[in-house]
């Protein structure tokens, strides 16, 4: 606990380091663009300008359009309401469009007690039956056929996951909101990608909204797409990761050890198969082709050898000291 409330605390300095001359800077360049307007429109009072813009930004901060600028923009039409409830029920949350009347708001907060718990079931259910084929097939696979340990397996695997998710859902649709937004340059736009797959949903970033109505609706609707297969896929990689022994070993390093259920995911000289469901057999013992077994008398120092009967005479036991020296 008191190394995470470093942790914390750590951000929020380096944080206020790194944001605050900028914030400073922003404010600056308002204040003189708004004292240049005063001074070129005398006419105009300090005060009315104040609450002109109070107001814009207010209706700004509800996700309402109120500028010519914006066009005909519309944040409740269908395409514009399934992108609301798919960011809403996952969570992530831009904060660009909210509900406007009392109505709207307790419909949804209705709606997501009901669609959160159904959301995170759904992606919980998704990644457990995905899990077997995209992690534990391939590490059976490569213990089999490249004769590689468990451990070594899994994390050869795990990394080639992470790197394909990285390329997938990361570098390439930063690329390409990179080319549609022309005002965002690449890091902005895979700053945009993080916060989404992260369910962060900060409200500075969002794709489409300079573009006109049909292009906007398009980027939403692939948003919305983006963001329900990118979370899955995250799950799984995360499930993946989970189940390193490096990870296992950070946990019980910070946890300390736990009496708990023995998996059998290191027995790499046990099990090397995933066919073990069948019923266990029975061992069989075959006696070997021949066998020498001396049968010894009551005295531990003296062997003794029963001879067979030869002419229906009765069987002498044969010692050192009786058998003959052609014996």
């Amino acid at each position: 606990m008191i190394a995470y409330g470093l942790f914390i605390v750590v951000g929020a300095v380096v944080l206020m380091i790194l944001e605050q001359p900028e914030e400073n800077l922003l404010v600056k360049e308002v204040r003189e663009l708004k004292n240049r307007f005063l001074a070129d429109n005398p006419c105009v009072e300090e005060s009315s300008l104040d609450r002109l813009l109070m107001n814009v930004l207010s209706a700004s901060k509800r996700g309402v359009a109120t500028l010519e600028s914006d066009g005909n923009e519309c944040n409740f039409d269908f395409t514009s309401s399934l992108f609301f409830v798919i960011t809403f029920l996952t969570t992530t949350g831009y904060g660009t469009t909210v509900p406007l009347s009392d109505e709207g708001r307790v419909f949804c907060v209705v709606y997501c007690l009901v669609g959160i718990p159904l959301t995170l079931l759904l992606l919980s259910s998704l990644t457990h039956a995905l899990l077997p084929w995209v992690t534990h097939t391939p590490i059976h696979n490569l213990q089999v056929f490249w004769g590689l340990s468990r451990d070594h397996a899994a994390l050869l695997h795990c990394s080639v996951l992470a790197f394909c998710t990285a390329t997938l859902f990361f570098l390439l649709p930063a690329g390409a909101l990179c080319l549609l937004e022309n005002d965002w340059n690449y890091l902005e736009s895979l700053y945009f990608c993080f916060i989404s797959l992260s369910t962060t949903g900060l409200v500075d970033y969002l794709p489409g909204r300079t573009q006109s109505q049909a292009a906007r609706q398009g980027l939403e609707f692939a948003t919305s797409c983006y963001l329900m297969l990118g979370l899955i896929v995250l799950l799984v990689v995360m499930e993946s990761f989970w189940e390193l022994q490096q990870i296992q070993a950070v946990v019980r390093f910070f946890a300390g050890p736990r009496q708990g259920e023995l998996k059998g995911v290191g027995l790499d000289e046990l099990v090397l198969s995933g066919d073990m469901a069948g019923a266990e057999e029975d061992p069989h013992y075959s006696l070997p082709i021949s066998t020498i077994s001396p049968a010894f008398s009551d005295s531990p120092a003296t062997p003794t050898t029963e001879l067979p009967p030869i002419f229906g005479l009765t069987p002498i036991a044969a010692t050192k000291e009786n058998v003959p020296p052609s014996l």
